[in-house]
């Protein structure tokens, strides 16, 4: 078998044969270096055992995986209280065997965790780090100046062992440890370990049986089966030896046609599993990646319908972007006509629910008696012709977002009942009895101001505590009035496709007359004074085709600026003079110099009017 052996020493994968009682014939040199039987260290340490007073350096991934399945408690012996870790946790640790219980330094954390779990001291003028990378997939221990470094795959327990008296290094764990029976768990109960580097003895695994350096896994108890007789056998099966991956193949040994034993040739392929997580790490962060691109188109296009760019606008949409990453009440404060529907809908649609249902109700539209029923149901037989059971609004949302329009309208009544379902998620149907769960995210919305309600007793201030824990103030349109461009042609935009009509222009002496214009019916009445614009005008839309009521509020609106700004008080002839030619020449401005349109939005006649010019010295051109 020497010859066979040698043979064996110059092939580079691990071969390993074993007889049909399981005792090893061949046990190649590849084979050793791979589970650490003879491997060549570059630090030495004589052979010994872990005695009472060393000071113990342990990095543990998961705790009980390949540690010789180290338990909580086992920690005790060098002095680590064991509470608050479990089996699978990371542990770091330092502390001397035999140490009173609480002595030691130690860090744990749970399975999942991310990033590092380090751990730094010094103990008798030698420094310490220990350090688990979890993304590296890496064990580190540094005392002093040396570094020890154990990469694991799945799972490793490293360990570094300092002599109690002088501190040199007595043990470290090194590749193939569960081979040569030094897990952490063997060695803190006494058993001793072996010398390396000068101190290392040769170890000849031929003739030892293979359950003497193998645990009996799946791979070994099916080398064993083939060896004694069985006719399954394995190619390229990929599976872990003493913690080690490895890709290997089982083979029948022959002899006369009696089964003699059986061949394990193995390739280590921790590289290629490295590799191979990493691609897969990539792909996850690839995948994280798309979904926050995803998340963030989806973000813009959630918000797409709110225009403007004033300053007041970004922000409340700013606001909004956050709110709609979590699952927060919010409430939507803001004047009729601001769209507040539609912020609602678009926090609704940028959230995590946004696949969920979307369910608006005005509480100011439907009668007080018929409320409860519309927002969370009825049971059949509740009230006269209730002949079946009907749902709510509440569970037609569910798993979704329910948007509360005009709440501060809903009647204190119902206000507790609310209240309920923000706090407990559940409510009855209206003549039921059993509870309703409900997940549901809530925004409100009001016009009024709900605290000054509150403190006035019309609506219940816990109630409005709950629902303000996140507010957006949505401006009214006469405070962004830089975004009526914007507004306007994306209106006229869609008011073409609804009406059906060629392009149609805005003409300047329409925008000086919006931009004077208070808009109280807010965005609302916009789209109302451009809809009627858009039917009544032919290719351009100018002051004739704008709402009379509108006209005279600006015209009046005028005359009130212009008899604001007379600011030199004298005999009343001269300062009604001054205010009738302030109002001609901000009706030329607002008419882009149109005479004829001047005098249509001052109401002058044409002598009067031209009389005005040539008196206050006003050029007709």
């Amino acid at each position: 078998m020497d010859f066979y052996q040698k043979i064996s020493d110059l092939i580079d994968e691990g071969i390993i044969a074993v007889d049909s009682e399981g005792y090893i014939k061949v046990y190649n040199k590849m084979a050793k270096d791979l589970f650490g039987i003879d491997s060549d260290d570059i630090l030495e340490h004589p052979e010994g055992r872990i005695e009472d007073g060393d000071l113990v350096i342990i990095a543990d991934n998961m705790l009980g995986a390949d540690d010789g399945g180290m338990e909580p408690e086992d920690l005790k012996v060098i002095g680590v209280d064991p509470r608050g870790i479990k089996k699978g946790y990371a542990v770091v640790a330092v502390g001397r065997k035999g140490g009173r219980i609480g002595s030691a330094l130690c860090g744990y954390a749970p399975p999942g965790h991310d990033g590092e779990l380090p751990l730094e001291t010094a103990i008798g003028g030698i420094y310490i780090r220990v350090k688990v990378c979890f993304d590296r997939k890496r064990l580190e221990i540094r005392v002093n100046d040396k570094d020890f470094y154990y990469d694991y795959l799945w799972a490793a327990g490293h360990m570094v062992v300092l002599d109690g008296e002088d501190h040199r290094i007595k043990f470290y764990q090194s590749r193939g440890y569960t081979s040569r029976k030094e897990d952490m768990k063997f060695l803190l109960q006494g058993r001793p370990f072996r010398g390396k580097g000068k101190y290392r003895r040769t170890c000849d695994p031929v003739n030892s049986h293979i359950l003497e350096l193998h645990p009996e896994t799946g791979l070994i108890k099916a080398l064993l089966n083939v060896a004694r007789g069985s006719n399954e056998t394995f190619r390229n099966l990929e599976s872990f030896i003493n913690g080690i991956p490895v890709r290997c193949s089982i083979k029948p040994l022959n002899e006369e046609g009696r089964r003699v034993g059986a061949l394990l040739e193995i390739v280590e392929i921790t590289e290629l599993k490295l590799i191979q997580e990493k691609w897969e790490r990539a792909l996850v962060d690839l995948k994280n990646l798309q979904d926050e691109v995803m998340s963030q188109k989806l973000k813009e296009q959630a918000f797409k319908n709110i225009k403007g760019h004033s300053h007041k606008i970004l922000k409340a949409v700013e606001v909004a972007k956050k709110a709609a990453q979590t699952d927060t009440t919010v409430l939507l404060l803001g004047e009729s006509g601001t769209g507040k529907n539609v912020f609602a809908e678009a926090i609704h649609k940028a959230s995590p629910r946004r696949d969920g249902p979307f369910v608006y109700i005005n509480c100011a539209a439907i009668p007080e008696n018929l409320l409860e029923s519309e927002l969370f149901g009825y049971e059949k037989g509740a009230f006269t012709g209730a002949t079946s059971q009907k749902i709510g609004k509440f569970e037609q949302a569910n798993g979704g977002t329910i948007f509360l329009d005009e709440i501060n309208e809903l009647p204190l009544s119902l206000q507790a009942k609310l209240l309920h379902v923000l706090q407990n998620k559940t409510f009855t149907r209206v003549g039921g009895l059993s509870p309703v769960n409900v997940d549901v995210r809530i925004i409100a919305a009001s016009n009024k101001d709900l605290g000054m309600l509150a403190s006035e007793g019309k609506f219940r201030s816990d109630l409005f505590y709950r629902i303000n824990v996140l507010s957006i103030v949505i401006p009214p349109l006469r405070e962004r009035r830089e975004d009526l461009y914007l507004l306007s042609e994306n209106i006229l935009e869609r008011l073409r496709k609804k009406l059906n009509c060629r392009n149609k222009l805005i003409s300047p002496e329409v925008f000086k007359i919006f931009f004077d214009y208070d808009w109280p019916g807010n965005i609302r009445e916009l789209e109302n004074v451009l809809e009627r614009a858009m039917i009544m005008s032919e290719e351009v839309i100018y002051p004739e085709h704008l709402p009379d009521n509108m006209l005279k509020k600006v015209e009046q609106s005028i005359i009130n600026k212009t008899f604001v700004d007379v600011k030199d008080i004298g005999p009343m002839r001269l300062i009604v003079e001054e205010a009738e030619k302030k109002a001609i020449q901000k009706a030329l401005e607002i008419t882009g110099g149109s005479r004829k349109k001047a005098m249509e939005l001052l109401k002058m006649g044409k002598t009067n009017f031209y009389a005005k010019l040539k008196k206050f010295g006003i050029p007709e051109n």
